[in-house]
């Protein structure tokens, strides 16, 4: 018989605060930014749509394949930075980079910086929404079925559920709390990647912007995973936060760039 997994109160809790602010935290802003006109809506819309098409419905499903192949996993595990470079760095860029990019040249009317900004929020958030909060959602799900030792053995005891919840019982609490400061310097680099890119298209400068924008999300992963596996959890969150403050400044620069005439002819939003 299956030993029960005893997950601590606290880490469920923290598991369901955690949720909570992923899911509702990015509705209340969005509902306050659209109340003061500071949004624009088709261009949110458009960036929910980019991360979409870009993770969920390509790049992890591509990456689902190649890890079942063996020489995959070998290299995976014999070159962990070149791993964190080329597969967890540049192809995170290469996709999401170009979604943005096409994004930009499909919004016409709408590439001022206020259209850059939706955009970035919207795509920003829809990781936040899909891979970040339906992971905390996720780990609930776990700490539901494995806290039901009658439920958990009518499902076969599954050995991934029961190394999920083994995980999930063993870290600390403030990790999952930890994430959410994690996911606001990700969004911050969302900011900065969409601005630099309606920044390019505006200044029809756009294969320099995009490759910029592709060169900085491949070493934004790849530090934090290499810090993560080598330096463990706190260090990777440091290494994030300071990436994350990093483009602040560079948002700043951008947004000057927003103010002078387009080439060919101004375009609101």
């Amino acid at each position: 018989m299956q030993q029960q997994i005893l997950i601590p109160a606290s880490t469920i809790a923290a598991i369901v605060v955690t949720a909570g602010i992923f899911f509702l935290v990015p509705i209340a802003l969005l509902i306050v930014l659209g109340a003061r006109r500071r949004l624009s809506l088709l261009p949110l819309l458009l960036g929910f749509a980019s991360f979409f098409v870009a993770q969920p419905m390509t790049r992890i499903p591509l990456l689902s394949i190649l890890s079942l192949q063996p020489a995959f996993q070998k290299f995976a595990a014999a070159h962990l930075v070149l791993y964190a470079v080329l597969v967890g760095g540049l192809t995170a860029g290469l996709f999401e980079e170009s979604a943005r990019l096409a994004g930009a040249a499909l919004l016409r009317r709408q590439r001022g910086f206020q259209g850059a900004v939706s955009f970035g929020l919207g795509h920003g958030f829809c990781e936040v929404f899909l891979i970040a909060g339906m992971a905390q959602v996720n780990n609930l799900i776990v700490c539901a079925l494995v806290s039901n030792p009658a439920l958990f053995a009518s499902l076969g005891s599954p050995k991934e559920l029961l190394v999920a919840a083994q995980q999930i019982a063993a870290a600390a609490p403030w990790t999952f709390v930890l994430s959410v400061l994690e996911r606001v310097f990700a969004v911050l680099y969302h900011l900065f990647a969409s601005v630099l890119i309606f920044w390019g298209v505006r200044r029809r400068r756009k294969a320099a912007a995009w490759g910029t924008a592709v060169l900085c999300h491949t070493l934004f992963n790849a530090l934090a995973s290499l810090a993560a596996a080598y330096l463990g959890t706190l260090a990777a969150e440091a290494a994030i936060a300071a990436m994350g403050l990093a483009v602040i400044p560079a948002i700043r620069r951008l947004k000057k760039g927003f103010e002078q005439p387009q080439p060919g002819g101004a375009q609101a939003g």
